[in-house]
C-alpha cells in the first residue's frame, strides 16, 4: 500500500490487446500491465509464471471476466517484493489459461518470488498446470519475437 500511496505503482495500457508467446511458444493476450517506479528494464531477467484456476473452465467468459477484474487486487503479492519492476498479466482467452511475464531487477529475487507465488497458486490450479521459467533476458528482448513494444 505505501508503494500506492508514494505512486510507485504505475497501470499501463500501451500493451493491452497485444499477442505474446511464453517461453514454450503458449500465445496469450495482455489483459494489464503493471509496472513499479517507472519499470525499468536495463539488467533485469524475465520471469514468467503460467497457470489455469479450478475455477474458470475453458471458455467461461463471465468467470475470467471477474477474476481478470478482481485479480488487481492481487498486486500486494508481488509488488512489494524487492526487485519487481514490471508484470505484464496475461491470458489465453479459449483456454481460460492465465500466465504472467515479469522483469526482475536479477534472477535471485525472480526465483524468490517465482517460489513464493507458486506455492501460493498451486492449491487454487488445476493439478499439474502450475510453472515457471526465468530467462537470462530482459522482458522487452523476450517481448521482440512476439511484436511487443514495451512503452
Amino acid at each position: 500500500m505505501a508503494l500506492v500511496a508514494r505512486h510507485r505503482l504505475r497501470i499501463r495500457d500501451a500493451n493491452l490487446g497485444r499477442r505474446v508467446a511464453l517461453p514454450d511458444g503458449r500465445g496469450f493476450v495482455v489483459f494489464r500491465e503493471t509496472t513499479r517506479d517507472g519499470g525499468e528494464l536495463d539488467g533485469t531477467v524475465t520471469l514468467a509464471v503460467w497457470f489455469h484456476l479450478r475455477g474458470i473452465p475453458a471458455g467461461a467468459r463471465l468467470r475470467r471476466f471477474l477474476f481478470e477484474r478482481e485479480s488487481i487486487l492481487n498486486t500486494i503479492l508481488y509488488a512489494g517484493f524487492d526487485g519487481y519492476r514490471v508484470k505484464l498479466w496475461l491470458v489465453d482467452p479459449s483456454a481460460s489459461d492465465y500466465a504472467g511475464l515479469y522483469a526482475w531487477r536479477d534472477r535471485d529475487s525472480a526465483v524468490r518470488y517465482a517460489r513464493y507465488i507458486v506455492t501460493v497458486l498451486r492449491p487454487l490450479s488445476v493439478h499439474g498446470s502450475v510453472g515457471y521459467d526465468i530467462l537470462d533476458v530482459r522482458l522487452d528482448e523476450h517481448l521482440a519475437g512476439s511484436g511487443v513494444v514495451l512503452a
